[in-house]
């Protein structure tokens, strides 16, 4: 491969490790319980979680490397 594919692939990697905790925030709002403001709680996850899936797709779009199997943060 070209240093130059090499060097995408590196920083895109290094994008969605940085942003993986916040994903994963959203997942932990959106299993949350439905309690006084459970319901204020799960719209933000969802909003969140759509946020950070565009996100992702968005990535692949731009940097064009598809990452079979390694959807790290879903689950």
């Amino acid at each position: 491969m070209p240093p130059q594919h090499l060097d995408n692939l590196t920083l895109k990697d290094e994008i969605i490790n940085a942003f993986r905790p916040i994903e994963q925030l959203f997942k932990i709002m959106d299993t949350s319980g439905l309690d006084v403001d459970g319901t204020i709680i799960r719209c933000y996850a969802e909003i969140g979680l759509e946020l950070t899936g565009n996100f992702r797709e968005r990535i692949e779009r731009l940097l064009g490397r598809n990452q079979d199997g390694a959807d790290n943060a879903e689950g």
